[in-house]
């Protein structure tokens, strides 16, 4: 015997009538078999599953349900895809749809929708057979390793690295001579290391990788892997011999004890020349040769190369010797290689002359980068010969992934999807 029988709205409850008149408060009408209360759908489980997958990859969970009579069907992000960060919470919106001979109630609480690997908001039915279940997801990911591991340019005993995406901190661990001298967690991506870095016998370096900080943040993010910084000897002869020179000479360039600059040389108070040594005047610093005359031009002393300009003074920072081309020197004069931060947020690369780079260069760490004409690293979208490339946040050039519409192949040129 078939009858017509109602879902009272909220309540679940199954009411036998004889008739489909209409009744207020957001009821239901259905054809059921009579007694058949089964046919309404009480309860059902929805599973996000998410298995972490490269580093700085933000995969996509696996949605399951379980339950009877039910199927998932439509999936709605309502943050796109490309903008999903790990931590930040994304609303999702599923539709749950019912099979032949099952309904829905109104509504069903978290008690009867029982969501996992995600935070439940509202299951709410559409119609007799499609419910809409609303969760809270939050991403989740492997943080990546820095690109560069080096030494501040303006400080030889601070370490600095470049930012790895999404990471709230970092643990270091300093080695000197090849063994731990201390571990920290930080939370910027520089820090000094002068009061650990005590024995100018010991050759110093050390390792870092991104970490979560928090029991929150571990939730969903993994630590990163350790990144091997250059080695960084504090037994250096030309900064002693500097130093022992600003300690026992006079700053005066007049007449006393110390000695003074006349002409192109340093006299001693005895009258002899000051060969083959440094010496800092009026807080100038000048190399006087075996001749006694001052250095100019660059000047390769203790390994490493110095420059002075035609009134023979050391220079510090950007230098342009005349042929075209930009050397960065540090503040205790030597030239530097490599990766360079100024501090004015910004980042170059200079070649194993010390010569600035400019265009594309692959630094050897398999990644290749674009520096702008004036130098600094390129982030961001590029135009480049008439394809569109993107630059990473560390400077690195995507490849194989999609980035704001656009896929990005192995060799980075961009295709609109």
């Amino acid at each position: 015997m078939i009858r017509k029988i109602l879902l009272c709205a909220g309540t679940g409850l199954l009411l036998s009538t004889g008739s489909l008149q209409s009744v207020p408060g957001g009821i239901f009408h259905m054809d059921t078999a009579y007694g058949a209360e089964s046919s309404i759908i009480e309860t059902m489980s929805i599973k996000f599953n998410t298995t972490f997958g490269d580093p700085e990859e933000i995969p996509q969970p696996q949605i399951t349900i379980s339950g009877s009579g039910v199927s998932i069907g439509d999936i709605y992000y309502k943050t796109e895809y490309e903008n999903w960060k790990p931590g930040k919470k994304v609303r999702m919106e599923i539709t749950v749809d019912a099979a032949q001979g099952k309904y829905f109630p109104v509504s069903l609480g978290r008690s009867k929708c029982r969501v996992t690997g995600a935070d439940f908001v509202s299951a709410k039915a559409l119609d007799n057979t499609t419910m809409q279940v609303k969760v809270n997801y939050t991403p989740v990911t492997v943080l990546g390793d820095t690109a560069l591991a080096g030494w501040s340019s303006h400080d030889s005993e601070k370490a600095v690295w470049k930012k790895v995406d999404y990471a709230p901190g970092y643990t270091l661990t300093l080695y000197g001579n090849d063994k731990v001298v201390k571990r920290m967690t930080v939370t910027s991506n520089s820090v000094s290391l002068k009061e650990y870095m005590t024995d100018p016998d010991k050759i110093y370096y050390y390792q870092v990788k991104a970490v979560p900080v928090t029991a929150e943040q571990k939730k969903y993010l993994k630590e990163g892997e350790f990144v091997t910084s250059q080695e960084q000897d504090i037994d250096d002869s030309a900064e002693e011999e500097k130093e022992h020179a600003a300690t026992s000479q006079s700053c005066s360039t007049g007449p006393g004890v110390a000695g003074s600059l006349k002409g192109d040389n340093f006299v001693m108070p005895d009258g002899t020349l000051a060969v083959n040594t440094w010496k800092l005047v009026g807080g100038i610093w000048y190399y006087f040769n075996a001749e006694g005359n001052r250095t100019r031009g660059w000047f390769l002393y203790g390994g490493k190369w110095y420059y002075f300009d035609g009134n023979g003074y050391m220079k510090t920072g950007w230098v342009n010797t005349g042929n075209g081309k930009w050397y960065y020197l540090n503040p205790d004069g030597d030239m530097k290689t490599g990766w360079v931060n100024t501090g004015n947020g910004k980042w170059y690369y200079l070649n194993p002359d010390g010569s600035m780079k400019t265009g594309w260069v692959n630094t050897g760490n398999g990644k290749w980068y674009y520096l702008n004409p004036d130098g600094d690293m390129k982030t961001g979208w590029l135009y480049d010969k008439n394809i569109w490339y993107y630059l990473n946040n560390d400077g690195s050039m995507a490849v194989n992934r999609s980035q704001d519409g656009w896929y990005l192949g192995a060799d980075g040129a961009g295709r609109k999807e």
